[in-house]
């Protein structure tokens, strides 16, 4: 839905489901989820300086039996994507089981990992499990991801894991993830160079802060400070390219969320993310938008996903996220891009119109 994923193999479905949201969104005023978030887990074998999810006292992973009861129940509705991501998705022993109830359910998955433990066999598993998209993460050369992802030997790992899948599933698409920080600004040109001399596509994510958990011993803060000129010349550096995956409207408002500067257009109108979109927690918890309600409450998915969805409760919260303004103040590229491209009314106006007049 947001163009940085792989639907090739399941297009007809997507297109159906989709067109299916849409007669029903405008002549009914129904609507169901189209794309689902999971969080499977907050284990994570990193401790990046950005990340705040493996300080979470409550550690733990979504059963397995609550996950394929839930993206079978999600099939039924008419949902067509599933992310399943973490912390660290391939810290689960029997990750691949997760990987394949989604693909028998839904017609596109993506999975997100940091690589390290993405050696050949488990390239092979993504391969067998049919799988369409895998995110990696690199956040800058050698030294620079390294300090940032404080692993040493991480950018050699990672690059390793992305030859792996290349050569052992070469039917899925690799994607890399890179945030954008005030320290890894000037080394994001080569790194950008280098991921197009893999031939992969590139991803970019500005920096976001995580919420503080009940509980946590270790303190936790980003330093967002950026210097606004160097932000401008490098997203000025990324337009055109063919490998990069974000929408050109979502790059060009990059330098507007690290000045506050984000106040109109997208940014300003009624968010309908919750009436296609929802989120899931290693803690059995479904969200309609997990940073719009603070990761607070939610809904307990075992109890069916339907009742969930159609509930009045649900509903109020729903009608209530229209007039979020999260994504003024966290630059969410799982929130902001799905909202540029979807529904119609919105590819026309920020995605199509974009490209066509190269404006934001």
């Amino acid at each position: 839905m947001s163009g940085i994923v792989n639907i090739k193999r399941g297009l007809p479905s997507v297109l159906l489901r989709t067109a299916r949201w849409h007669m029903r969104h405008y002549l009914g005023g129904v609507d169901f989820p189209l794309a689902a978030t999971f969080q499977l887990t907050n284990r994570c074998n990193l401790r990046c300086v950005m990340c705040n999810i493996p300080n979470n006292p409550d550690q733990g992973v979504l059963s397995l039996d609550l996950f394929r009861g839930i993206v079978r129940e999600l099939s039924t509705l008419g949902c067509c994507f599933a992310s399943l991501s973490g912390g660290e998705v391939l810290t689960i022993p029997d990750f691949f089981d997760y990987l394949r109830e989604a693909k028998k359910s839904l017609p596109s998955v993506n999975t997100v990992t940091n690589g390290l433990l993405l050696d050949e066999a488990a390239a092979m598993e993504f391969n067998a499990a049919g799988v369409d998209s895998v995110s990696l993460s690199l956040d800058g050369m050698d030294k620079t991801h390294e300090s940032i992802r404080r692993s040493p030997g991480a950018f050699s790992k990672t690059v390793r894991a992305i030859e792996n899948l290349k050569k052992h599933a070469p039917g899925v698409k690799v994607v890399v993830n890179t945030v954008i920080m005030p320290g890894n600004i000037d080394d994001l040109y080569r790194l950008t160079r280098f991921v197009n001399s893999l031939k992969v596509a590139h991803k970019f994510q500005p920096l976001n802060e995580h919420p503080s958990f009940d509980g946590q011993k270790k303190e936790y803060s980003v330093d967002r400070e950026m210097d606004l000129r160097k932000v401008r010349a490098f997203v000025a550096f990324l337009a055109g390219r063919k490998n990069v995956a974000n929408s050109k409207y979502f790059l060009r408002s990059i330098p507007g969320y690290f000045s506050n500067g984000n106040r109109s257009g997208l940014f300003n109108e009624r968010c309908h993310l919750p009436k296609f979109f929802c989120e899931f927690r290693e803690n059995g918890m479904m969200y309609p938008c997990l940073g719009g309600v603070e990761w607070k409450d939610g809904y307990p998915a075992g109890k069916g996903l339907r009742k969930i969805f159609e509930s009045a409760e649900y509903g109020k919260d729903v009608k209530k996220l229209e007039g979020c303004r999260l994504c003024q103040r966290s630059y969410s590229v799982c929130y902001i891009e799905p909202r540029v491209t979807f529904p119609v009314t919105n590819f026309f106006k920020y995605k199509l119109f974009s490209r066509l007049k190269g404006t934001v």
